[in-house]
């Protein structure tokens, strides 16, 4: 599997290119946007990661234009502390996930697990809920994007639990989310603290983890991350 990772720092290129030459990737690499383009149109990689900050053409505009003509391919963003509202905007573009600097061994493996088994499908899902009730209360599991439209399913729900009832929300392997989809779940959150209910949100990737206490979600339910597997391809 081929992966490109475009960053204007060479020491990251260089800690990049270590990790995932072990665990068995092609590696390319570039230093900017545009060398990015022209290296991404000449190897048609599975994989991207780029830089959000880049002179010249940044980490958004590569992904908005890989969008445009490889709309399966798996762009990773690369941000840096303080960067959330250029993440939330990656997501609104539909980047396939995200990774804060300085990069951590377990947050890149969460990063190609999830690209992995993204690649390998030939659509994205639709969003799906599924609710049981469970003697400690109720669980809820969530899969695919959430944004506004798909968020409704969810904010009738969450309009219909009890006070002082125990939720666990459980977000699957294929859970995204965008700015809308952020917002709608922070309210039906607020609802349900507003009731007094205690809520645990488990199975995020190490990366939606940090991104969820980013937003502030970990203000409003307990966050438990999911079993960081090893990449493999």
């Amino acid at each position: 599997m081929k992966i490109l990772v475009i960053d204007d720092e060479k020491p990251t290129l260089s800690m990049f290119r270590l990790f995932l030459a072990a665990y068995g990737y092609e590696v390319y690499t570039a230093e900017n946007g545009e060398q990015g383009l022209e290296t991404f149109n000449r190897i048609d990689p599975e994989i991207v990661f780029t830089d959000i900050r880049m002179p010249g053409i940044d980490g958004l505009e590569v992904l908005r234009q890989i969008r445009k003509t490889h709309p399966r391919c798996q762009v990773i963003i690369i941000t840096g502390h303080g960067d959330m509202e250029r993440a939330v905007e990656a997501l609104d573009m539909d980047a396939s996930d995200f990774i804060n600097k300085p990069v951590e061994r377990q947050a890149l493996n969460a990063a190609l697990i999830r690209a992995e088994k993204r690649a390998l499908r030939s659509e994205d899902p639709s969003f799906s809920l599924t609710v049981k009730e469970m003697k400690a209360g109720v669980s809820i599991l969530c899969d695919g994007k959430l944004s506004e439209d798909a968020g409704a399913g969810l904010s009738r729900i969450g309009s219909k639990i009890s006070e002082n009832a125990r939720i666990i929300f459980t977000f699957g392997d294929d859970f995204s989310i965008d700015r809308q989809g952020i917002s709608r779940l922070m309210d039906v959150l607020r609802t349900m603290t507003g009731n007094n209910c205690s809520i645990t949100i488990s199975g995020l990737s190490y990366n939606y983890l940090r991104f969820f206490e980013m937003a502030g979600i970990d203000k409003l339910a307990e966050l438990t991350p999911a079993v960081t597997e090893e990449p493999g391809i």
